[in-house]
């Protein structure tokens, strides 16, 4: 399968999905797109989209849920959901029910801790670390592997 039809979706405030997305879309070879810059249009054709946001009072942003509810039909597409969080990543299980509610099939999750704003930093201080991104590069290999993509063997 061709690489182009992955897409790296994500919604950042404070810049820690932002990160994991990019972590993500780098080992892929594909860019991460800022749900605020593109349209749904853009994204047409993908047969594997990571989605991923930050939790916010327990939810995703309501930016990433109305944006989610605008897909089309996502039969035959695979999907992988990830984010960063403070204290727990409650907001997963609502990207993966939007993205199940439109047909698509989610593989997997991944989650990692992000530096919280809220808590002027007091939380999860530094993170996502460079070991945080590098799981989560290693955790978009393993998804794109099961969704029928190969790596060459130097990019394990």
């Amino acid at each position: 399968m061709s690489r182009e039809r992955i897409a790296v979706i994500y919604s950042s405030a404070t810049g820690n999905t932002r990160r994991v997305a990019e972590a993500i879309a780098e080992a892929l070879g594909v860019e991460a797109r800022d749900i605020r810059e593109i349209s749904l249009g853009s994204i047409t054709g993908a047969k594997l989209v990571f989605v991923g946001s930050g939790v916010y009072f327990l939810k995703p942003p309501r930016r990433m849920v109305r944006f989610l509810e605008g897909f089309p039909s996502l039969v035959g597409v695979k999907a992988a959901v990830f984010g960063t969080y403070g204290a727990w990543p409650s907001q997963l299980p609502v990207l993966r029910s939007l993205l199940e509610e439109k047909g698509a099939e989610v593989i997997v999750e991944f989650s990692c801790p992000g530096e919280d704003r809220l808590t002027l930093g007091i939380l999860q201080r530094g993170r996502p670390d460079e070991r945080d991104l590098e799981r989560a590069r290693e955790f978009a290999k393993q998804v794109a592997r099961r969704a029928g993509y190969s790596f060459p063997e130097s990019s394990l």
